[in-house]
């Protein structure tokens, strides 16, 4: 190989003899200073390579593997705006749909490079990993947030990216070669430690240090957070699941936190911070995993204090939250989608005539035998931007008008309750955006609802009477709300009513005699993001 680059240089007379005089220990042998006939200055190169490590394995990390962030992505500010007010559990679902989506700082997409050495039985040993320069955080490289995680939240991510989490000597490692060591600020401990505002007020104080040491964004950070780690004694511990926090080390090397397992894995307060590990790792020269040198008697010591893992080197974490695309055919076997939430009885996928286009014969059944109104929704109550369509099926019966009719659609950005476009008997009241067809005149409504009062958008009433399979979709995007049947655009608003919710598929039966309930029957159900590109040409629909 490079005899060949100093063929292109012009002033290299190959000789046979000098591809084999001197063993660089790299792979390849080479002695530049006999049988070579060059200029001083490639002489000088020549030599530089042999003391070059030539044929090892180029680090395997890059950058994270998250798409681009959106130009309309929620700042660091934003979000925490956003998630001020949300439960534990909706917030990390909304962190991970966040990170996952992209919306990370570019600073925090590359990794550093942390190189350990060490004699391990009788054998000196190398290994590089990659690490996040930073702990995690979301929103732009201007206005970003080092956000706290359940190791839940961080199993997720990690499972996601390719990562792990480090070990307490990896935490040591990495604070030993980081290019600024922050003094650790504790806030005093109060309730208020585990809720976002504080989240926040720690990130701000860390930015102010970060900004008064002069510390560069990108750069290796350390001693600003503790860890979450794994461990060994993870498994070992009786229930329920806990959390290894390690670190937040002083300025002279001696952490705040030895490694605890006091807390149960639902936790994580303001001092926590998720950095990750890339999970591929250079081991002498030779690239493999870091799993499989934690479970390496020797090599173990490299990147362990606490031996070899049988196992701990990951959390047990619950199935990580449902992300767009929803998508869900209502097969033979079921339903797909595992995240459905049912407002009063669990629909029914059954036989069903005729099938709708694109379908295979079932169809998805929401109804409450005992009258009134039912519903299947998904979807997180942070969704903002989105379409929701499916096909549903109308069934026109006028026959039956004298004793009521049915009324069968889809709905977005509902506040959680699922009670499509009315109240409850208990009280319960709906508030959404609907698409809905009526049995016995055909009329279709794009209703607004709140507090269980609906109102009919459309500024004329318009009409499907027959019975048929009808595509029904619903797009929300900032305070624009569009309405389509089979394509065909029916409504485009604005409102600023609801601004963000589930989605799902709705019923309400106003029969006299329950006798006559059918029910909503769906199927080829999907939602997903919308892009900006169709936002921007909704004004042309």
């Amino acid at each position: 190989m490079w005899e060949g680059v100093l063929k292109a240089i012009g002033k290299f007379q190959p000789n046979k003899r000098a591809f084999g005089e001197a063993n660089t220990g790299s792979g390849m042998r080479i002695h530049p200073a006999r049988s070579l006939k060059m200029h001083p200055r490639i002489a000088l190169v020549l030599l530089w390579l042999t003391l070059t490590p030539l044929g090892h394995a180029q680090v395997p990390w890059s950058t994270l593997p998250l798409p681009p962030r959106r130009a309309d992505a929620p700042t660091g500010t934003q979000i925490r705006d956003i998630t001020s007010s949300m439960s534990r559990e909706v917030r990390e679902a909304y962190i991970f749909d966040q990170i996952v989506s992209g919306n990370v700082p570019n600073f925090l997409r590359g990794f550093a490079t942390i190189t350990v050495t060490a004699t391990l039985g009788g054998q000196t040993h190398t290994i590089q990993y990659g690490v996040t320069p930073d702990y995690l955080a979301v929103g732009s490289d201007t206005d970003f947030f080092r956000m706290p995680m359940t190791p839940h939240l961080a199993q997720w991510l990690c499972d996601r990216l390719g990562c792990s989490l480090p070990t307490r000597k990896m935490v040591n490692d990495i604070w030993a070669q980081s290019a600024w060591k922050f003094a650790p600020q504790p806030i005093a401990p109060s309730p208020e430690m585990v809720t976002v505002p504080v989240f926040y007020t720690h990130h701000q104080m860390v930015e102010s240090q970060r900004q008064s040491m002069g510390a560069a964004l990108g750069a290796l950070l350390s001693g600003h957070k503790k860890d979450v780690v794994i461990t060994p004694q993870l498994p070992t511990r009786p229930p329920p699941p806990r959390v290894a926090i390690y670190g937040w080390h002083y300025q002279n090397g001696t952490p705040i936190q030895p490694l605890s397992l006091v807390h149960e894995a639902t936790y994580a307060d303001y001092s926590h911070g998720i950095r990750l590990v890339k999970n591929e790792v250079v081991v002498d020269g030779q690239v493999t995993t870091l799993q499989a040198v934690l479970a390496h008697s020797t090599l173990a010591g490299l990147v362990s204090d606490e031996g070899a893992f049988s196992s701990g080197n990951r959390y047990p974490a619950p199935p990580p939250p449902a992300l767009f695309p929803f998508s869900d055919r209502f097969t033979s076997a079921g339903r797909e989608l595992s995240c459905w939430s049912d407002r009063f009885t669990s629909p029914t996928v059954l036989a069903f005539a005729p099938i709708a286009p694109g379908g295979d014969g079932y169809a998805l059944r929401v109804r409450d035998p005992s009258g009134g109104i039912d519903s299947t929704r998904t979807g997180y109550s942070y969704h903002e931007d989105y379409f929701v369509e499916s096909y549903i099926y109308c069934q026109y019966r006028p026959e039956l008008a004298t004793n009521g009719f049915e009324r069968v659609g889809i709905f977005a950005r509902d506040d959680g309750n699922g009670m499509f476009e009315g109240i409850s008997g208990s009280g319960i009241k709906g508030n959404n955006y609907a698409l809905t067809w009526d049995s016995h005149d055909g009329r279709v409504r794009c209703l607004r609802t709140v507090n269980g009062a609906a109102t009919d958008l459309l500024p004329t009433p318009q009409y499907r009477a027959s019975s048929g399979w009808r595509l029904f979709r619903i797009e929300v995007s900032g305070n624009s709300i569009a309405f389509r049947m089979d394509g065909e655009l029916l409504l485009l608003t604005s409102d600023a009513t609801h601004s963000r919710g589930q989605f799902g598929i709705g019923y309400h039966e106003y029969f006299a005699n329950n006798a006559n309930i059918a029910g909503t029957y769906a199927e080829n159900f999907r939602a997903d993001r919308l892009p900006v590109s169709s936002i921007t040409e909704w004004d042309s629909f």
